[in-house]
């Protein structure tokens, strides 16, 4: 009995339960209460583990995984949060979770093991295809860019990457005709925004199965990103399953929000039908049941369904609950979906014949994590004092903040700069800065002087352009920021560069100005 009680999650209190039973003599399907009974799922390598929350938006479907989480924690089970709008990231520190960003840890999609060329070159393809609805003739010119792509990098001995086939599309539009040169800059446009950015960092896919992880997507802003990034880290799970090919002893759990964005995806299908014998187990939240793949919707030993008012939806949500065609306990589970309030939902588990409304207890962390809020707030240079301020703010210790800046720090994704100029003298932080600490930060403190001052300017800072640009008096002028690396004859070369494209030339370094 203990042994089998350390594998228990709880769901909720149980408040109905659905009994076929006789009155009058006429027997019917009804909610009958129940007192003093909690609903439990079970959880270790040898059970199917695949849970399906679906609800409509606010209902508590996020709340109840938040509870999920913290007891499989408790457990010792590790787990993967696939996070698009980054819910869960200040609860990370009560579930013992390492926060990613999805801007700063990138997946590369051309990046796995045991496939060939061929295969990856279709399978990369028929994603994309599938992810950005492309037609025909986008996804025959896809699949030759992307073939030429892998061809030149296999022959070069390295990994392609998403900035290769950027190359490649603007390659081949410079000799194409006027119709396929349309196809390519609809493509170009669209793959642009998963590039990602040139110094993102890998994952480490062993360490995060290791442990627990909470990969937050809300930075990547599109849902085709999104959706890229999720089967990408789907991928490789899969392929590190597969290579290890032992079953865990322990539960590993993937839990994917807005999983409706991996509709049809063969890695999820794979996942969710072998996830058992590898002691795996998905957890899928949606709003719409209808859209979550169908796998899903048949593998998923337990359906926690939260209220939902589109009447499609809760037909389809009731037919699935009821699992029969007995009409009248299909009504009565419509009724019960429809009732629902806030917080309560319709279980029906494997372990469980009759669905069972639940009433689940609202989650309140203890200690909120603040890494995910100081990685945003430094996406642009800010002072010590301003990020403090505005965590302690909103709620955050102060040694909460020490610890985090600390940690964030130590793993590179947070770099810092001590200005010694007056009216910013000081420590700065930055997220990941694509150049020097001191060369991103003194850029970004030049942009938000120019704006104290009334002038409108914009951040560049790319290797073939000025790292601002300043609009004053109808012209364009190019500030540089120099920390003094860079040789005579380069700079020589670079301000030249500048004369040309532009009606004046700053150039700033740590001792002066000069124009």
């Amino acid at each position: 009995m203990f042994f089998k009680n350390k594998n228990l999650v709880r769901i909720g209190k149980v408040e109905k339960e659905l009994e076929l039973s006789k009155r009058f003599g006429d027997l019917k399907w009804r909610w009958r209460r129940r007192l003093f009974k909690h609903l439990y799922l079970q959880t270790g390598s040898m059970f199917n583990s695949h849970i399906m929350i679906t609800g409509g938006s606010g209902t508590g479907k996020s709340n109840m995984c938040k509870q999920l989480l913290r007891q499989l924690a408790g457990l010792g089970c590790n787990f993967v949060v696939l996070d698009p709008h980054s819910e869960y990231v200040e609860s990370a520190k009560e579930f013992g979770a390492e926060i990613y960003d999805g801007r700063i840890n990138c997946i590369n999609i051309f990046d796995f093991d045991g496939l060939s060329e061929k295969e990856q070159v279709a399978e990369i393809t028929s994603m994309f295809r599938r992810i950005f609805r492309l037609g025909e003739v986008q996804a025959y010119t896809l699949h030759k860019c992307i073939s030429y792509t892998c061809n030149i990098c296999a022959q070069r001995g390295r990994t392609p990457t998403m900035h290769d086939l950027i190359y490649t599309i603007k390659v081949f539009l410079k000799h194409a005709g006027k119709t396929e040169a349309n196809t390519l800059e609809s493509l170009e446009k669209r793959l642009s925004v998963i590039a990602g950015d040139s110094y993102a960092k890998g994952v480490n896919i062993a360490s995060v199965m290791k442990g627990r992880s909470i990969f937050s997507l809300a930075s990547l802003h599109t849902a085709e990103a999104q959706a890229v990034y999720m089967e990408g880290m789907l991928k490789r799970i899969y392929t590190s399953l597969l290579s290890n090919g032992k079953p865990n002893r322990s539960k590993f759990y993937i839990v994917i929000d807005e999983a409706e964005k991996l509709q049809n995806s063969e890695v999820v299908a794979r996942l969710v039908a072998e996830g058992r014998k590898y002691g795996v187990g998905i957890v899928a939240i949606s709003q719409r049941a209808k859209a979550l793949d169908k796998e899903i919707r048949s593998n998923a030993a337990t359906i926690i369904a939260f209220a939902q008012r589109e009447p499609e939806e809760q037909s389809y949500v009731a037919n699935l609950i009821a699992g029969g065609n007995e009409y009248n306990r299909f009504l009565e589970v419509r009724k019960a979906l429809r009732e629902l309030g806030r917080g309560q939902a319709l279980v029906q588990s494997a372990s469980s014949r009759n669905p069972k409304i639940v009433s689940c207890a609202r989650f309140e962390a203890i200690s909120r994590d603040p890494s995910y809020r100081i990685i945003r707030l430094a996406e642009r240079a800010i002072s010590e004092h301003e990020l403090s301020g505005v965590l302690m703010h909103e709620g955050f210790a102060r040694e909460d903040v020490l610890d985090a800046l600390r940690t964030l720090e130590g793993k590179g994704v947070l770099k810092q700069h001590f200005v010694n100029e007056c009216k910013y003298k000081g420590r700065w932080y930055m997220t990941m800065p694509r150049n020097s600490a001191e060369h991103d930060i003194m850029v970004n403190l030049i942009s938000r002087h120019l704006d104290e001052i009334g002038i409108r300017n914009v951040i560049y800072n790319k290797a073939y352009g000025p790292d601002v640009i300043a609009f004053a008096e109808g012209r364009r002028i190019a500030v540089e920021y120099e920390t003094g690396m860079k040789d005579a004859d380069s700079t020589a070369k670079m301000l030249e560069e500048r004369h040309k494209a532009y009606s004046k030339v700053i150039v700033v370094g740590r001792n002066c100005v000069s124009t």
